[in-house]
């Protein structure tokens, strides 16, 4: 699994789980994903994150998770 806590929010990517099917990368408003030499996601610009959890609502595994900070 892949935790990434660069922006705002937390992004975690479970490659175990991904099909590497690129819907995430597709759905993303923000281009936050991008795929790898291999085509799974990974997070390429964190920062962008907007928490509209796109990502998450298209991904056919539950494979990745985007988490806002605790107040």
């Amino acid at each position: 699994m892949t935790v990434v806590e660069r922006g705002i929010y937390r992004i975690e990517l479970n490659r175990a789980l991904c099909k590497a099917c690129g819907l995430c990368i597709a759905w993303c408003p923000q281009q936050v994903l991008s795929a790898d030499a291999e085509a799974y996601p990974v997070v390429s610009n964190a920062a962008a994150c907007v928490n509209c959890k796109a990502c998450e609502r298209h991904c056919p595994d539950f494979a990745i998770e985007v988490i806002a900070p605790m107040a």
